[in-house]
């Protein structure tokens, strides 16, 4: 028997709004956690902001590896917390704006992102040269 066109559209929204449903499910409890992981790396980073500043006053009367002993706390995680209250934290860095850029004569382009190797420009082909001599508009 053949399936008519009503009964195939009827079958194909049935399955489409089953799968919208799971997908809506889907992106909701991926929203909420989340929402939570970032609640709970900011409490956490408190934390350990708090842990430092503690580490670091009471340095003058109990170092890192007593307080390892006693706590139990690895010597490896008080150090790191003491290190990263000691060191500033770092503001927003701001870019120069591109009029001070041109004014000091240096390039206004976009500057090529660190980690990301630049390629050379590639030869000019022989047929642009006249006797070894690179032949076109000179540059300034």
């Amino acid at each position: 028997m053949v399936t008519t066109q009503d009964e195939i559209t009827r079958r194909l929204k049935e399955r489409d709004s089953a799968r919208s449903a799971r997908r809506a499910q889907a992106a909701t409890t991926v929203g909420e956690l989340a929402r939570r992981h970032t609640e709970l790396a900011a409490q956490l980073a408190d934390l350990e902001r708090e842990l430092g500043e503690v580490l670091t006053a009471a340095g003058d009367v109990i170092d890192v590896p007593e307080l390892a002993q006693v706590t139990d706390v690895p010597a490896a995680d008080l150090t790191r917390w003491r290190d990263q209250a000691a060191k500033p934290s770092r503001g927003k860095r701001t870019r120069p704006s591109p009029k001070k850029n041109a004014s000091l004569g240096a390039r206004t382009g976009p500057e090529p992102r660190a980690g990301r190797p630049v390629a050379p420009a590639p030869p000019e082909p022989e047929s642009t040269r006249a006797g070894g001599v690179a032949v076109g508009a000179a540059s300034p």
